[in-house]
């Protein structure tokens, strides 16, 4: 038996290059006077905040949208200085309301909470956005309650109003009707709103599907970090996904007696360890496979909260330090996003880095 360092070895490489050229990629879509605005909730969907925050800007971005007050307290720390818009759904404390004031975030108000939130704690002037639920069931004001939403926000001294926006339901199965009624729901509740405000409704799968529901503004994710369908799509096809290699390191080879099922010898397998257990991400996303050398081999039964073990036996040249690769490419060979959503059916496409620890290091390629 044979024991590597004992430090972690682990990657998760996130190609900057790639979120750059989707940028640049629905900005080609769009078009140069449509306000592009960049989802960056969840940690910018698990890549990181900053280093995406920074790329999609000089791609060519407008603005970015966060899932929290402190994320766009965090940004501005940074000196982001670009419109950040701050989604609904969190509780707006008289602190929130400060921090969203001084730091110049664009808050959402969506519902009379939120907005009573907003007119009572707002010390100088904040804009907001109205949000309207048209479908998804989620958050926003339905559509009759616009009108009355952007009277109130147009008659207060202290809030100015940026614009209006919604999250539509976008079923995997294309249903061009349902798609069509919600936007016409929404244009409906936009013109409460007056002319000259941001107008947004469409998302990533919405421009993968249609250019009709552009407006003025819009709210893309998925198709920043690469992550919608490869084929039959408009923006699809032309992505990369940001998710390039998840990968570790042998620190342990050993070889275990084999027997039979009467007990008796039956050879001797190898198996390897690596640092990378479920705390890491390991069963969340592992396809049950893994790449030593260029080949594939598999991983031996379930791992642990620190380790995973792979078989070795077929690979008789592998040894500690040997980098192993959970998802990407290493020599001819790859494991594509594709067989871990296989392997996992329900893990969502855009949850593919959430599900990589944080104790994982970053590594960005520029």
């Amino acid at each position: 038996m044979s024991r590597g360092p004992r430090a972690n070895n682990n990657r998760f490489e996130i190609d900057l290059k790639a979120i750059a050229g989707n940028v640049a990629t629905v900005r080609r879509s769009v078009g140069s006077r449509v306000w592009l605005c960049v989802a960056l909730k969840a940690d910018a969907y698990g890549f990181g905040l900053l280093p995406v925050a920074k790329t999609a800007l000089l791609a060519g971005a407008d603005a970015l949208a966060v899932g929290h007050v402190a994320d766009g307290v965090q940004l501005r720390s940074k000196r982001i200085k670009a419109p950040i818009l701050v989604y609904g759904g969190e509780p707006l404390s008289p602190s929130l309301v400060r921090d969203l004031e001084d730091q110049d975030l664009i808050a959402t108000v969506h519902d009379d909470e939120s907005l009573r939130a907003c007119l009572r704690s707002a010390r100088h002037a904040i804009e907001v956005m109205v949000e309207v639920d048209v479908g998804l069931g989620r958050l926003g004001f339905h559509p009759t309650e616009v009108v009355g939403a952007v009277a109130r926000i147009r008659s207060a001294a202290r809030l100015r109003l940026r614009g209006v926006y919604t999250h539509m339901r976008v079923e995997a199965r294309p249903d061009a009707r349902a798609t069509q009624a919600q936007f016409a729901a929404f244009q409906a509740a936009a013109r409460d709103a007056g002319p000259g405000e941001l107008k947004m409704a469409a998302s990533s799968r919405v421009l993968d599907r249609t250019a009709g529901m552009t407006l003025n503004a819009v709210d893309v994710g998925r198709a920043v970090y690469g992550l919608l369908p490869r084929s039959g799509g408009r923006l699809g096809p032309r992505l990369k996904p940001a998710f390039a290699r998840l990968s570790s390191t042998l620190t342990t080879v050993k070889a275990i007696p084999s027997q039979s099922r009467t007990g008796a010898l039956h050879g001797v397998r190898r198996l390897g360890v690596i640092p990378f257990g479920r705390a890491a991400g390991m069963a969340a996303i592992s396809t049950g496979t893994v790449l030593v050398g260029g080949r594939r081999t598999r991983v031996i039964g379930t791992p642990s909260l620190e380790h995973a073990r792979i078989d070795l036996t077929r690979l008789g040249t592998a040894t500690v330090g040997d980098e192993v690769v959970i998802v990407g490419h290493q020599g001819g060979a790859e494991i594509r996003m594709a067989d871990v959503l296989r392997r996992h059916p329900e893990l969502p496409d855009a949850a593919l880095g959430l599900h990589v620890g944080a104790s994982v290091e970053r590594v960005y390629l520029a």
